[in-house]
């Protein structure tokens, strides 16, 4: 038995008020973060992305980043070593003859890029003192 066509169309609509609009945006911003924050960390927190990271910023810096040993266990262990390679690269005549020619060895990749020369050399700077 077939059954009847409907004689009649009921519409059902929901309606957020202000207060609910902001929780839900609320609730999506911290849902987008979490899509990027997780792979951001396990990426990080994985030694060898991390010293194709570090290896991008020595060359960034200036100087050439090597691992050394691959006996690096910890990414703590990698940072620390990065730290002590760039210390002393600071102290080379290099570094000391590109401060003294306005940092163009440690920040002029950045400087010729709009909008982002003067905010990341200031990050780097604070990051490496």
């Amino acid at each position: 038995m077939p059954k009847p066509k409907p004689d009649q169309v009921i519409r059902h609509e929901i309606v957020f008020g202000r207060s609910e609009r902001e929780l839900i945006e609320g609730a999506l911003v911290a849902y987008q973060v979490n899509r990027i924050a997780t792979p951001t960390v396990a990426l990080l927190s994985d030694v060898s992305a991390m010293s194709i990271v570090l290896t991008a910023l020595g060359t960034y810096l200036g100087f050439k980043y090597s691992i050394g040993s691959l006996a690096i266990d910890t990414t703590q262990d990698l940072i620390n070593d990065f730290q002590n390679q760039y210390d002393a690269y600071k102290q080379t005549p290099e570094y000391q003859q590109a401060v003294g020619v306005g940092q163009a060895a440690a920040y002029g990749a950045a400087s010729g890029i709009p909008g982002i020369g003067t905010p990341l050399s200031q990050l780097v700077s604070l990051l490496f003192r």
